[in-house]
């Protein structure tokens, strides 16, 4: 399996189907994902739990992968997600990126960015302009 197969077997199972089982098939079990949460690596488990809870805020999403870059043992990814809110079907559309080290056909190292603001935002737990009204230096409230 090419770090291709890898990178778009884990966005086919793990976010479009919710196959929270492919984590550990396509994770090394002492794997650790960063950048996910701040100052904090996510394992296996954590993973797992991250995935489940932003499942129960949204439709199904389908990911379009929109570059990788695949080098040696590293592929790197920028992606779009589009989904919707459960409740109004309103649209949520959030970028990504991730940049993974393979070994035999599992991902073994994996460094992750997710516009998270812009994910809460869409589904209103954050206010609109969120970034906008921090850069202005004004409490939000």
């Amino acid at each position: 399996m090419t770090n291709t197969d890898i990178m778009r077997e884990w966005f086919s199972r793990v976010w479009e189907q919710g196959d929270i089982s492919a984590i550990d098939e396509l994770f090394v079990p002492d794997t650790l994902a960063n950048g996910i949460v701040p100052d904090m690596e996510l394992g296996v488990d954590e993973f797992k739990f991250l995935v489940a809870t932003i499942q129960e805020m949204i439709t199904p999403p389908k990911i379009h992968i929109n570059k990788l870059i695949d080098q040696n043992d590293w592929i790197a990814g920028m992606m779009t997600m589009t989904s919707e809110t459960l409740e109004a079907r309103k649209p949520v559309t959030v970028s990504a990126m991730v940049f993974c080290r393979t070994s035999n056909g599992r991902i073994v190292e994996a460094y992750n960015c997710f516009d998270f603001v812009g994910f809460f935002e869409q589904l209103g737990l954050l206010p609109e302009n969120t970034i906008a009204v921090c850069m202005s230096g004004q409490p939000i409230g």
